[in-house]
């Protein structure tokens, strides 16, 4: 490329690194590479970036030819990353592959704004912006070392955000309980007297097994969480396919349980906590069943499974009961 100007190429490069960006959102072309590879394009990228950062650190701008040949060390390292990415298997499990996609994409983001701010600040003694840039992509860089080493990893990381989700739910219920059924932001502590708005005495007989639903909810995540991490192998295409099918249920099931406080919260509709408790109930013997039948349960796993599916159809034949009996009084 004959370029006229400093900006041009800088324009350029940035061109470049979003056709890049769209490259990776296209996802892998199913070749076997290794991922110590894909760590020495992060590092070249960094070091790459570190000389374009001190060659603006200070006046005179590099000149068209100086800057060209340093953005040709630094385009090499990033289509070097791209074609590295797109050449690992997705069928080595599709929440490893993503926690890749998203730490690449991060970085050729990165990449991006620091070309940005070299078109905005140049050699200014002020440069605020590039270097935050760099530091962000130093960062960002330095992180490919954190990522899962596989896609059992990557998939205990979706058990631990959706148990702390389902955490944070819980506190929401203990919350709900002090306020009788208000939002918090609705709820007077300094008001002895029962919300008038508040859940009614019908109300609060389905409160005590929804909780009991969603802490089963909880302990479904802890102890299939402790199955993987014992047992979970990511030998096959097959036992890969397994732990990526229970991270999709698992996230599901994270939405239901949301459904289920949601419902909760007065003015409370009967038929919809019938609906987003079945939901929830349905999807937790689902999981439960493809866990039971899954490479990473034993034999030794069957007496929690039965137990927690006991402990699923314990809550959900109270709600149904409560639910019948108010029916009825109201018929």
């Amino acid at each position: 490329m004959a370029a006229t100007g400093i900006e041009e190429v800088l324009q350029s490069l940035m061109d470049t690194l979003g056709l890049c960006a769209e490259k990776i959102k296209e996802g892998s072309l199913g070749q076997v590479m290794e991922d110590l590879e894909l760590s020495m394009t992060f590092r070249a990228i960094s070091k790459e970036a570190t000389k374009l950062t001190i060659s603006f650190s200070k006046p005179p701008v590099p000149s068209v030819d100086e800057l060209q040949c340093l953005l040709t060390g630094f385009e090499t390292s990033v289509v070097a990353m791209l074609t590295i990415f797109r050449s690992l298997p997705i069928s080595q499990g599709k929440y490893l592959h993503k926690k890749l996609q998203e730490s690449v994409l991060t970085v050729v983001d990165d990449c991006q704004i620091l070309a940005a701010s070299f078109i905005k600040e140049g050699c200014s003694s002020v440069a605020s912006a590039k270097t935050k840039s760099t530091g962000t992509l130093w960062e960002h860089c330095d992180g490919f070392q954190h990522l899962p080493a596989d896609d059992k990893h990557a998939v205990l990381q979706v058990f631990h955000s959706s148990s702390e989700l389902i955490k944070d739910a819980l506190t929401e219920l203990n919350e709900a309980q002090k306020c009788n059924g208000c939002q918090e932001n609705d709820c007077d502590e300094d008001d002895n007297a029962i919300n008038k708005d508040g859940w009614s005495s019908e109300d609060k007989l389905l409160v005590p097994p929804c909780i009991g639903l969603v802490k089963a909810c909880r302990s479904c995540l802890k102890k299939i969480s402790g199955a993987v991490q014992t047992s979970g192998q990511v030998t096959s295409v097959e036992n890969i396919q397994q732990l990526d099918s229970m991270a999709d249920e698992i996230q599901r099931t994270s939405s239901s349980v949301d459904d289920v406080v949601m419902s909760l919260y007065s003015p409370m509709n009967h038929h919809n906590v019938s609906e987003s408790a079945s939901k929830l109930s349905h999807q937790l013997k689902e999981i439960l069943n493809k866990a039971r039948d899954s490479h990473f349960t034993l034999d030794s796993d069957s007496s929690w499974l039965d137990f927690l599916t006991k402990a699923i159809d314990h809550n959900m034949n109270k709600i149904t009961s409560v639910l019948h009996e108010l029916e009825e009084t109201n018929t």
